[in-house]
């Protein structure tokens, strides 16, 4: 008996453990949708701190920080999300187009090479950031 109310214990947290984790992000993407990036951060940070492999919740933060003008943590999280998931494919798009942005053009080439080799979401994108990175070169 102790231990069956232990286990329902257990499960009991562990669902109310995920529906916060659910609820961050959902409040994050709405605050995002809505250009409230501060208030969508926090949301998203919270969401990581029960979730710390949530690539979604590292790609809205690379996007806010665009957003805001923080090229550092933009980097930081897309490499985050590259780490989690190496083929990501938004990852590796937003990445070389960050760094086109920036002017490193040689990362740029990089993460649009490995881009191509996995692109089965982003393909109708590559052509157009291919012809700005070709442009890049001269």
């Amino acid at each position: 008996m102790r231990y069956l109310l232990i286990l329902i214990l257990v499960f009991i947290s562990s669902i109310s453990y995920a529906n916060k984790t659910i609820k961050h992000f959902i409040e994050g993407e709405k605050l995002f949708i809505a250009n409230n990036f501060k208030d969508a951060k926090i949301f998203f940070e919270r969401d990581i701190v029960f979730n710390n492999k949530n690539i979604k919740s590292y790609l809205y933060l690379s996007k806010i920080h665009q957003n805001l003008k923080n090229q550092i943590e933009e980097e930081k999280n897309l490499k985050t999300v590259l780490l989690l998931d190496p083929k990501n494919e938004e990852g590796l798009f937003l990445l070389s187009k960050m760094y086109l942005r920036e002017g490193d053009f040689k990362l740029a080439d990089k993460e649009f090479n490995l881009l191509k080799k996995v692109c089965k979401n982003f393909c109708n994108k590559l052509e157009n950031l291919e012809l700005q990175i070709l442009k890049s070169k001269k």
